[in-house]
Formats: C-alpha cells, sequence, structure tokens
C-alpha cells in the first residue's frame, strides 16, 4: 500500500521507497508501505557496501581469507577520498567500509572476494540488482580515464556497457576493474569533479556504470542480508556489530529496535539508504529509499537531508507495526 506520509521539505528529483515487515521464520513479506514506483532501477551509491563486507566474511568463513588477514592499499587499488593506509585486516577494512564508508576498504574486500564471483551471487539473489564494479573502476570510468575500454567517448561507451547483456557486462566489468588500477585515486577524484561540473555529465550514466536495483529487490535482499544469516557464528557476530554502526538510525528511536543495521549512499544528486530492524516483540523490518536526479546535487549537501529522510523512514516503520495483523492485499 502507499505511503501516507509526505516527503521531508527539500527532497526533490526521483524518489522511490519501499519497506516491508518479514515472517522471522519463512522470511516471506506480510506487510509493506511504497512511495513511487518501487520497481524502478535506480543507483544504489554505497548502499552496496553491506553485500562486499558480507562476501569478504564469507571468504574468511570459506577458509580463504582470515579475520586479520592482511590487505595493503598501494596507488594501484587506492580510491576516491579518504583511504585506509598501509595494510590493514580484513575485520578493520569491514568496519571502515561501513562505519566511515570508506572506498578504499570496499574496494580492497571487494578484489580480496573476487568481483565476478559476487556479481553472479548477487544476481542468483536478487535478479534486479546489479553489483559489477568496485568504487574506483566505476568513478575511473565515468570520469572519462578507461578510454582502451570504453572508446574514447566515454557517454557512448558507458551507454554501450549499460546495454550489453549481462555475461558480456560481466567481461567488461573485469577489463574497467583491471583498467581503473593503472590510474591513481587522486587523479580519478580531480577528474571527476570537471566532469561532475562540465558539459557531458549525463545523468543517465549513473544507472549505466553504478551498482544498481530497485527499492522492492534491495529490501527484500538486505532483510535476507543484514540478519546475517549466511555467515557461521563468529562472522555473523562481526557482520552485525558492524552494521549497527552503519548510517543512519534516528538518534532516540521510537522503534523498539534491538538491532538496526543500516548503510547509506550519496553521490551526485543521490540519496540513498537501506537497513533492516529487529524489534524486541520479535518482529523484523527492512526498508529502501532510493533518490537520484535531485536538484540538489553535491553529496555533501544531499547528506543534509539525511536526518529528516531517517526519521520519515522511522515513521514509514512504525505505520507498520501498528498494521500486526493486516496482511498484504
Amino acid at each position: 500500500m502507499p505511503t501516507g506520509l509526505a516527503l521531508p521539505a527539500g527532497v526533490t528529483g526521483r524518489v522511490n521507497f519501499y519497506a516491508a515487515e518479514y515472517d522471522p521464520r519463512t522470511h516471506q513479506t506480510l506487510r509493506a508501505l511504497a512511495l513511487g514506483r518501487p520497481d524502478d532501477v535506480q543507483p544504489l551509491a554505497s548502499s552496496f557496501k553491506p553485500l562486499v563486507v558480507q562476501a569478504a566474511l564469507q571468504e574468511v568463513d570459506a577458509g580463504r581469507l582470515r579475520l586479520n588477514t592482511l590487505l595493503t592499499t598501494t596507488a594501484a587499488n587506492r580510491s576516491i577520498e579518504g583511504y585506509p593506509a598501509g595494510s590493514n585486516s580484513v575485520q578493520v577494512l569491514a568496519k571502515r567500509a561501513i562505519y566511515l564508508s570508506d572506498n578504499t576498504a570496499s574496494d580492497l574486500l571487494h578484489l580480496a572476494a573476487g568481483p565476478e564471483r559476487l556479481a553472479r551471487e548477487v544476481r542468483r539473489q536478487s535478479p534486479c540488482t546489479s553489483l559489477l564494479l568496485t568504487t574506483k573502476a566505476w568513478w575511473a570510468a565515468q570520469a572519462g580515464l578507461l578510454p582502451a575500454v570504453l572508446t574514447p567517448d566515454p557517454v557512448a561507451g558507458l551507454r554501450a556497457y549499460g546495454a550489453q547483456p549481462f555475461d558480456q557486462r560481466l567481461l567488461t566489468a573485469r577489463a574497467l576493474i583491471a583498467a581503473a588500477q593503472k590510474v591513481t585515486g587522486p587523479e580519478v577524484e580531480r577528474q571527476l569533479d570537471l566532469y561532475f561540473h562540465g558539459p557531458t555529465y549525463a545523468a543517465d550514466l549513473e544507472l549505466a556504470v553504478q551498482n544498481t536495483s530497485t527499492a522492492r529487490a534491495y529490501t527484500d535482499l538486505m532483510a535476507r542480508t543484514l540478519p546475517g544469516a549466511a555467515l557461521k557464528p563468529a562472522t555473523r557476530t562481526v557482520f552485525r556489530d558492524i552494521l549497527a554502526t552503519g548510517c543512519c538510525r534516528p538518534k532516540t528511536p521510537k522503534l523498539d529496535a534491538t538491532y538496526w543495521a543500516a548503510k547509506a549512499g550519496s553521490g551526485w544528486g543521490i540519496l540513498t539508504l537501506t537497513g533492516y530492524v529487529e524489534t524486541g516483540d520479535g518482529r523484523r523490518f527492512a526498508y529502501t529509499y532510493l533518490n537520484d536526479g535531485s536538484v540538489t546535487t553535491d553529496a555533501e549537501e544531499m547528506e543534509k537531508q539525511i536526518r529528516p529522510v531517517v526519521l520519515w523512514i522511522e515513521q514509514n516503520l512504525l505505520t507498520l507495526r501498528a498494521q500486526r495483523g493486516r496482511p498484504l492485499p
């Protein structure tokens, strides 16, 4: 059913939202609220990072990594913005990827887990969700720094990449990830800034190059992912502890949450928020808020909307909670 709550003042652009309550045993949707077109594909920004952290911890469970395995930041794998210098453990990088939304930490884990393996697993679990590229690869591609893969015209190249069938996109994504390691993080950041403020920026390319999903599909996927059920007990505890530090939740929640996992993402005219809540009476909720095409373009300015949007999301969850006994129509 549609939410009856108006969006906070200042929110512009395309907003699609989906929140649902799930049966704790069967994981079936019991009731849901939606805004907009929750089956439209949109960019995830950094909200994809819980999937990377889960994949890295599954590598720990499989014995291919350990929580204290050290991964080293180099000029080749450093992404944009702040980064973890030197060598850091898988566990430290996992926390940085969620708590700080550290792009390099996420990329190091992504590369260690195997981008192609993760892409196929995500597609198997959620066909509407696409997770193909590391952050450095998609930013470098968008900034026009990978002409050897995308042709000298980055706009045409990215549109062609976005239109490829999945298996072909996997091959192109592999080439983009490799090519991105030949440019530095600061170079990507400089060129990206010029691109966003320049005449060649095209909003539709966010869908072509970023990791994407729909509000409904990603909520369903997060309802299965964020409890940590796919992990062994030790890594599940690590995962849940880390996701409980993710952005964002109300400072003083009205919802009786015993566990609130969350992750946000922002970009040029983009704000995304996803999460999963367990309450004291044993109920389970998940949600995804996807906003792109905002007239507020700068990521830091978009992030100022997080607090009012989080409160709006909580009000929707409280509405769902009050609907016990009223299943989906």
